[in-house]
This record gives structure tokens, sequence and C-alpha cells, in this order.
């Protein structure tokens, strides 16, 4: 029975004492109690029972994608009772399902839908009285590399829970609901939004908070407010036009650094502390500040230095046994006060890149990027050259009023080698960035991170290689041959088709505008296409396919015939119309 199981998982929680007529949570400003939570146990773990298991780390074994947060809970908890294995999914990707080889439930899967929960089951196993197995599997996010599988048991959350509502209980009432911004699969939105308010019996909201202007639709009571860096800029943008009528207890932010002036206003527009949270999926919750106070232990935390390496070690209730006595080696460099008890975080030790047999920190490229004027955010990733393999370093950021002035000033090939030059007294030469991407905002996840996936796609070349076989142009006619090298690593191929890419026809006849402006002279801010005719799209075009583009420029008609061949073969045709004022 489901009740049992909880009495065991909650044991000395206030959820284990929970009437039935306790609020676990509020859909639609509408109370689920706890007899509703038992009764959707119950039926999950029947759905459950139906399931044929394959064993994952030596345990019967589920994959749950699970968006809406109730449900989430619901599937965990009826797979723990049932001593299963949870794999916690970030996504429902084709390519993520096939390689997790697992029965995978949740919403997506219309046999596994909340509504079909009645079902006709065989006898269900009973639940272990101590359940410190089977636990679940989280995934890391994938900033610094591939994701890779962490494993965490039920102890361990138990644990963080504790220290949670240690550190923070006393801010809360006893009626405070909990409400979130980020994404429940993940480590720090599992131990905020699921595991606290559940172990401690506070009640929840279901629906997540994707957009500040969601903050008016909460009616009037106390929260606590689980959001990230990134919803606290869009709150701070959007606060203005903004009427909440949600009391804010406490927030707590996680996932990427929180900017002083981010968190001012937001502590300011909320009328609330907000509370900075580090840890890792490894440690879970470690540390808190509010503003630019130094880090402090969550209770029962400890922390030390390396004396190898000055990285910062971390001892903590929350970690498995096998690391509780020794501690948990961090990748962040740090100080500490030891009078004060405070620590100072000092940036990654995994964010070392080796170029022309030099170490380089690309902490300390960023900090010499935010030091000039020009810059108000920058982020700086390793990057191989297209042809020769080497690494080196590309800049995505974003410049400052005055520094995008200067760009339009100098242009940008100029306003690159300006900035390259005023790095020259902060950094050596190898150390310097050969690629510059100017943008508005710089790609993040939910979780306000910046992936070196997302960063590395601002440098993916948008164009092919092109050499020129063969030009020639009179009053009547111009006609260029073209040999183009499709790169796999073009930005078209992307996504398109994630199991078979090829060139999109829509980038074939952006490319033929751009080379017949390029090579006929064309003024690329008055030759617009008006038309086209023709089209004819017959052969794929791959990565790494060299085909051939023909262009004929008929000045008289003001139009431009382009033939994509390979290997003879023809690709595609069509005939592109401008405006009349074409020339440059």
């Amino acid at each position: 029975m489901p009740e049992a199981f909880l009495r065991d998982f909650t044991r000395r929680f206030p959820l284990a004492d929970a009437t039935d007529h306790h609020i676990v949570a509020w859909r639609e400003g509408r109370p689920i109690t706890h007899a509703d939570f038992l009764c959707d146990i119950a039926l999950a773990r029947r759905s459950l029972a139906t399931l044929e298991m394959d064993s994952f780390a030596g345990h019967p074994a589920i994959a749950l994608f699970e968006p809406d947060v109730h449900a989430f809970n619901v599937w965990l908890l009826a797979a723990w009772s049932l001593d299963m294995k949870v794999a916690l999914m970030g996504d429902d990707l084709p390519a993520t399902r096939k390689a997790l080889a697992l029965p995978w439930i949740g919403r997506e899967h219309p046999a596994n839908a909340l509504s079909n929960w009645h079902t006709t089951a065989r006898a269900l196993p009973r639940s272990r009285r101590d359940p410190v197995h089977p636990g679940f599997t989280l995934f890391t996010s994938g900033s610094t590399g591939k994701p890779t599988p962490v494993e965490k048991t039920l102890a361990q959350s138990r644990a963080e829970s504790q220290m949670l509502e240690t550190a923070f209980g006393a801010q809360l009432t006893p009626e405070t609901r909990f409400v979130s911004s980020v994404p429940h699969p993940h480590m720090y939105g599992l131990a905020f939004f699921v595991l606290w308010p559940l172990l401690f019996a506070r009640p929840y909201v279901v629906e997540k908070c994707r957009y500040p202007e969601d903050l008016e639709r909460l009616p009037a009571a106390d929260y606590l407010f689980v959001t990230s860096p990134t919803f606290l800029k869009h709150l701070t943008d959007a606060s203005l036009g903004l009427a909440p009528r949600a009391r804010w207890r406490l927030a707590t932010s996680a996932g990427s650094p929180l900017a002083n002036e981010i968190a001012a206003s937001g502590a300011a527009f909320l009328k609330a502390p907000i509370a900075e949270i580090y840890g890792s999926t490894e440690t879970g919750a470690a540390a808190y500040r509010h503003g630019t106070a130094p880090w402090q232990p969550l209770p029962g935390v400890r922390f030390s230095l390396d004396a190898a390496t000055s990285r910062l070690r971390i001892q903590s209730p929350a970690l498995s046994l096998s690391e509780r006595k020794s501690g948990f080696l961090s990748g962040d460099f740090a100080r500490l006060d030891e009078q004060g008890g405070g620590l100072e975080l000092l940036g990654r030790a995994d964010r070392l890149v080796k170029i022309g047999e030099k170490r380089i920190s690309l902490t300390q490229v960023e900090v010499a990027l935010l030091r000039l004027p020009d810059i108000d955010k920058a982020r700086v990733v390793p990057l191989q050259h297209e042809h020769e393999g080497r690494l080196l370093l590309g800049v995505a950021a974003i410049l400052t009023p005055a520094g995008n002035a200067r760009k339009e000033r100098l242009g940008k090939a100029r306003f690159d080698r300006f900035l390259r030059a005023a790095l020259r007294e902060r950094i050596e030469p190898v150390a310097l960035p050969r690629r510059w991407r100017y943008v508005t905002t710089l790609p993040t996840n939910d979780m306000g991170k910046s992936t070196q996936g997302d960063l590395e796609r601002l440098f993916a070349p948008t164009l092919p290689h092109a050499l020129c076989l063969a030009q020639s142009q009179d009053e009547s006619m111009g006609r260029a041959r073209l040999q183009l090298h499709c790169g796999p690593n073009l930005v078209w191929f992307d996504g398109h088709f994630p199991d078979l890419p090829v060139l999109p026809g829509v980038t074939q006849i952006d490319w033929a505008a751009h080379f017949a402006h390029l090579h006929f002279s064309l003024n690329p801010q008055s030759a617009s296409i008006t038309r086209m005719n023709g089209l004819k799209f017959q052969h794929l075009i791959r990565p790494n396919d060299a085909p051939c583009l023909d262009l004929v420029w008929r000045p008289d008609k003001r139009e431009i015939e382009f033939a994509y061949t390979l290997a003879g073969t023809p690709c595609s045709r069509g005939t592109l119309v401008f405006t009349e004022d074409v020339r440059a």
C-alpha cells in the first residue's frame, strides 16, 4: 500500500503525520488533498506493476519524463514504493529515448497517462521497510561536455531536505506555497520544489511560472519562489507592468551566477530576500548567500581546500556514504575565511585549456574582457580551427552602449582588432580570442546556464568555403561558376534533419543571392528579391558534399539564374528576380 511506503519514506518528517485533509498541492487554485495524493499513488502503482521491467544498476527501473510536477511526484513515489530505480529525464527526444532502453513513463506517453491509471493489475509487491535504495539517477547539465549520470539514494534526498528546512524554514509560514520557474527533474528543482515541500508537508503550486506575467495569476497567499537568474532578469525587465497579489516570503536562485543588480531589483520587486544557492548535481545544495555577502555553508556542511590544487572540498550529509568522510572534491577554486566561515569562489578548475603548450584559464580571459568599457557580458568558448584543427578561443559578447557605438563606427573587423589590442595588456598573446560574436543575449537553458554546445553554435559558419572556377561579365550578361565545400559544421545542417542532415532549399536560395551580390557587384541593401520562378529541387546536398553553383546574371531582366550540381547530377535550380536598383 502507498500508505506503508509513505510512512517509511517520511519517517521523522511532517508528511508522515499528514491527515487526509492536508493540502499537498494547488492546481488552478483548487487543493489536492493528501487523500487524493494517496489515491493517485495507488493507481500509478497498479499501472507500473503491469510493465515489463528492465534492470538498471541492479534494480527494476523506469525512465520518468513528466512536465506536470504533481504527476511527476506521484509516478516517483509509486515507483519507489515498488522498489524501482527511477532515471529522471530532462527531455523526451527520440535520441534520448533510444539512448536509455527502459520503460518510459509520463504524460507524453498516452498508455501511461493519468486518465489510464485505472487498470487491472496483478498483485503488487510489498515495499521495503528501510528504503535506502533504489533511489534515482540524475544527469548533469553538460555545460562542459557530455551529460553524465549521477546516482542518488533516498537517504541523501532526506538529508538535503532537512538541511534546507533548517536553513530557511523559519522564514516560512505553515501555509506558505512553493511555486517554481525551474525544471523539477534538475537537482535544484528536485531538491527545492519536489522533496523539500513533500517531506515537510508544505503545499506547492502545480502550474510552472514560465513568464513574469504568470506571477499575476497567483491568488493572494504566502509563497516561496524557486527560480533562476534567467527568470529574475526577465522579471526585472517586466516588473513595471506587473501587480501580483502574492506575498513573497523568500526566493531562491541557482543554476548560474546571479548578478548583483538582478538580485537587488528582484528582491525589491518581490519585497523578500533572495537566497542564491551554490551546489552541484553531485553534492546537492551546499551553500547560500544574500547579495554580495560571502557564501555560507548550509547546516551540516563543512568546507576545506585541497592542499594540492586549492579546489574546494565539500563534506555534507547529502553526500553518498562512500564520500561523506573524505568529502567531494569540486571543480571550483575557492578561498576560505577561517574566522568568519565564509567562502569565496574563484572560478572553475575545469575551465582550463591548453593552447600552444600553455594552460589558459577561460575564466581569466572572461575577467579581462569584462574590464573593458565596451563589453557588458562575455563568455569564452574553446573552438577547433575549421581547417587546421588547432584550438583557438571564441568570445560571445554583449556590448555596452559605448561598445555598440564604437563597433558601428569602426565596422566589425576593425572593432575585433581593437578589442584584441586592448586585451594585450592583460593576457598573453596565445590566449587572445580569434573569433568574435556580438549578441543581444547569451544563449541559456532553463537554469540560466550557457552550455558549451549552445555557445559553439554561435560560431558555426553560415557560408560554405567557396572557390571561383570561372567568371565573365559584359553589358548583357554575367556568368560565374563556384565550387562550394559544405562542411559538416555549417549551422544549416544542425537539426535539419537530426537523422538525415541536408542543406535546406531556402539556404540554397540564400547562398545564390549572396554569391550573386558578391560576384556581380549588386547592392545587398537595395537588391532585394521580388519574385522567384521555376524553383526545382531534385537531389539532396549532404554534409561534406562539394556542389558546383552556376550563376547567370541578366541585367536587362534584373534576374539571376542559379543551378546547383553535384558531380554532374542536378540538385536544384531557379530564377531570382530583383528590384530595379541593383548596382552597388
